[in-house]
């Protein structure tokens, strides 16, 4: 008798330290995903008007997003966090107006989805549709942007989802990860793989934190770099550069000829970067500036591209759209806060304009 007492007093505590064990893990990760984690908004003078508390949200909010890579990177819809609300369609933002008179997708990578905005209402597409409404009530701009996706994946994603809406324009905005990610060849369709994140990581936190900053960095120290921290950047290959602007432009032109053949209005614009452009630094800038010759050189060469695309409603330049701008823009190598989020929305406003009045 006290032998089974004894197994059942042991198969208790064993329970409890397991829970115990758990709890400590989870509340560890959490703690970790909110205050330690570095998305790189703590440092940076051009987001100096938001708190320390809103930044650790931003970040924790962008770190904990779940994607699918069956096909293409895409969001996962029916995402809800303080500072981000991924709708039905898996677009960043309000869900869609079916009663809408006039409807425009935006999309490129994580500059159009907003990384560091403070909310979804302070991203380039929704600052758009601030002005633009102010003309058109009936009208609505739909942030499509997914980040880290480049000009293969936005292509994807307009012949396979972004039709399906019977847009009235899409704009292209992007440049940054094409150049950054090197991708010189087609990629594979995943049609039958998995997805990668799983739902109940929205609940269960400790094996993310564990295999993202235990496993991974062991795995491929390199799995972090992204185009807002430029690790040997200055690193230049003309043929690589020149297969990168050649491939953009061939998806570029499938997309103008789609606009053709669907009846929307195609605007492709090349985005701007902190080492490519005539914006007068900051003192912040300054200090987080790094060489990018690899950059440079190839986005000269999308640019030079860029001239000579046809079937499109609208080709731009944005490399110089700071030009005039002193204040600090940039908080990485490539994303801006608010402030350049609105100049960008209203230089994109006075353009397409009178494609809208058309």
């Amino acid at each position: 008798m006290s032998v089974n007492i004894s197994y059942k007093k042991q198969s208790a505590l064993f329970l409890i330290l397991i829970l115990v064990v758990f709890v400590v893990a989870e509340s560890s990760a959490r703690t970790f995903e909110l205050f330690l984690q570095d998305c790189g908004l703590e440092e940076p003078d051009s987001l100096k008007d938001l708190d320390y508390y809103l930044k650790r949200q931003i970040c924790s909010d962008q770190l904990n997003l779940l994607y699918s890579e069956k096909s293409v990177l895409t969001l996962i819809p029916n995402q809800h966090f303080s500072t981000i609300n991924i709708n039905n369609d898996g677009f960043r933002g309000p869900e869609i107006d079916m009663n809408s008179h006039y409807r425009i997708f935006m999309i490129g990578g994580s500059t159009v989805f907003g990384a560091g905005s403070a909310g979804d209402e302070f991203t380039v597409s929704s600052e758009l549709g601030k002005l633009l409404k102010e003309k058109y009530e009936k009208i609505e701009i739909i942030n499509a942007g997914v980040s880290s996706i480049t000009s293969f994946e936005e292509l994807y994603h307009i012949k396979k989802n972004l039709l399906k809406y019977n847009p009235n324009m899409i704009i292209i905005y992007d440049g940054v990860n094409d150049i950054f990610y090197k991708k010189i060849s087609e990629p594979e369709i995943l049609e039958n793989e998995e997805t990668e994140t799983k739902d109940y990581q929205r609940y269960l936190r400790s094996p993310v934190v564990f295999y993202r900053y235990l496993l991974l960095p062991m795995i491929n120290s390199e799995i972090f770099d992204s185009p807002g921290k430029n690790f040997q950047s200055d690193k230049y290959d003309p043929v690589i550069s020149e297969k990168l602007a050649l491939l953009w432009k061939q998806r570029m032109s499938e997309f103008c000829k789609l606009s053709v053949e669907n009846n929307f209005e195609s605007v492709v614009i090349i985005q701007p970067a902190l080492y490519n452009g005539k914006k007068p630094l900051s003192s912040f800038e300054e200090s987080i500036y790094e060489k990018n010759t690899h950059g440079v050189n190839t986005f000269e060469k999308l640019i030079e591209k860029s001239r000579t695309l046809k079937n499109c409603s609208l080709v731009l330049d944005f490399s110089s759209v700071f030009e005039h701008t002193s204040a600090s823009i940039y908080f990485d190598q490539v994303h801006t806060n608010n402030f350049g989020n609105q100049i960008i929305a209203e230089k994109i406003h006075d353009e397409i304009l009178f494609l809208i009045h058309n």
